[in-house]
């Protein structure tokens, strides 16, 4: 069983580099603010952001076997992740 947590590590951080680029993202929003207490995102910005998350989640999920391993509900349905690029 160990060894399955180890890959399932492996697996993640090799998979980092999604929220990576998402965290960059978010900060270079948030420097192009000037300072002020408000930020301003596109739509576009905050739906991939959402999507990026999204696939992360789901993929970590299929990696680590998903919501039956954490006492999930076996007839619940997944929700389905759609990629804009």
């Amino acid at each position: 069983m160990e060894s399955k947590e180890v890959n399932v590590g492996k697996y993640v951080s090799r998979h980092l580099s999604q929220l990576k680029i998402l965290a960059r993202m978010l900060e270079h929003e948030l420097e192009s603010a000037k300072g002020g207490a408000e930020v301003a995102i596109d739509r576009e910005v905050v739906e991939s952001a959402l999507d990026t998350l999204e696939i992360f989640v789901d993929d970590c999920e299929n990696a680590t076997g998903g919501a039956r391993s954490r006492g999930g509900k076996s007839g619940e349905a997944k929700p389905v992740v759609a990629r804009l690029n």
